[in-house]
């Protein structure tokens, strides 16, 4: 699955901030051995306060800091965007049908470009989607086998 470079350049700077993060979403499904189109990234963030922190001087060192985000607004469990398609970050730190220790516990080391990085498990990803249930989540289900 071909990476956009600006997500190349986030994940770093993620890494270099000590962030407490996994992907999720369609790069997920491609770790799990279905690649398929996708106009963003989908960046789990681990919903605590030294976590949002660090997400804050992530996007500070990225060029972000003038968009006013605080931590509250990372701890909402609200989406936040970031670009645009097809080089748009979606920050998530609420994800419906798995709780935030499911993901944390089950994620799954991998890389990114040259990061070494973590994808959300394959169960975890699977009971997501389902409780989703959009056309493209059952898309992706039938990917997997499911």
């Amino acid at each position: 699955m071909k990476v956009h470079e600006d997500f190349k350049d986030f994940i770093e700077t993620l890494n270099k901030n000590n962030v407490e993060y996994v992907i999720v979403g369609a790069f997920a499904l491609a770790f799990h051995g279905h690649p398929r189109a996708t106009g963003d990234i989908d960046i789990w963030l681990r919903p605590t306060s030294q976590n949002a922190n660090a997400v804050l001087k992530a996007l500070n060192d990225f060029g972000f800091g003038e968009l006013d985000i605080s931590e509250g607004d990372i701890l909402s469990g609200k989406i936040i965007q970031l670009g645009h398609p097809p080089v748009r970050i979606d920050l998530i730190t609420l994800m419906e049908g798995v709780t935030h220790e499911e993901i944390w516990d089950g994620r799954l080391s991998g890389t990114f470009g040259d990061q070494e990085v973590f994808y959300i498990g394959r169960d975890e990803f699977i009971r997501n989607k389902k409780a989703i249930g959009r056309h493209k989540d059952l898309a992706d289900l039938e990917l997997l086998g499911e």
